[in-house]
């Protein structure tokens, strides 16, 4: 129970060493106080793997972790009251003539090659992941409609069409090579 104790007690110097820099962003912070954090987050989680077992251990390192950091963060919360300023308001979607051709053009990338690159991400991932076959093939098949819904979403709110049709082929392309170019070459 001691090295448990001693783990979140750890685990809680870290958060409060992070919290304490980001609170001192603005003046200059505490740079080797970032480091220090970081290194006792990652102690205390090898005392937890180490109590625990490696399995459980990260898992309940994980939950201490999450909890001990709400506990940091809403203890220095601090409640203002509302100003409203012109900087405060949402920054608003760039303002462009829409046409029929633009919205053809928009709907397709977002559905058939976001589509594709979700399709390509997942399939790498089932393909290359060092993992047992019927894990890759559950995460991978999990992360297609995610992954998916995202890049319709962020291809639908970009204003540059070119830049979408870029990157999803980027990503369209670098998945399909990790899936398939090591079957065609061996």
């Amino acid at each position: 129970m001691g090295l448990i104790a001693a783990a979140i007690g750890l685990l809680a110097a870290g958060v409060a060493l992070l919290r304490l820099s980001w609170l001192r962003k603005r003046r200059g912070g505490l740079k080797g106080a970032v480091l220090v954090g970081w290194l006792a987050i990652v102690a205390s989680f090898f005392i937890f793997a180490h109590a625990f077992g490696g399995e459980r251990g990260i898992a309940f390192a994980l939950l201490a972790f999450s909890v001990v950091g709400l506990v940091g963060v809403t203890a220095t919360v601090q409640v203002r009251r509302k100003r409203s300023d012109s900087r405060d308001r949402a920054a608003e979607p760039a303002q462009r003539a829409t046409n029929w051709t633009r919205a053809i053009a928009k709907s397709l990338l977002a559905i058939v090659l976001a589509g594709a690159a979700s399709i390509g991400v997942g399939v790498a991932f089932a393909v290359a992941m060092p993992m047992p076959e019927t894990d890759k093939m559950l995460i991978g098949g999990l992360m297609v409609p995610v992954l998916w819904g995202g890049g319709m979403a962020w291809t639908l709110s970009d204003s540059k069409l070119f830049r979408a049709t870029a990157i999803l082929l980027i990503i369209c392309a670098a998945g399909y090579t990790i899936a398939f170019l090591p079957n065609l070459v061996s």
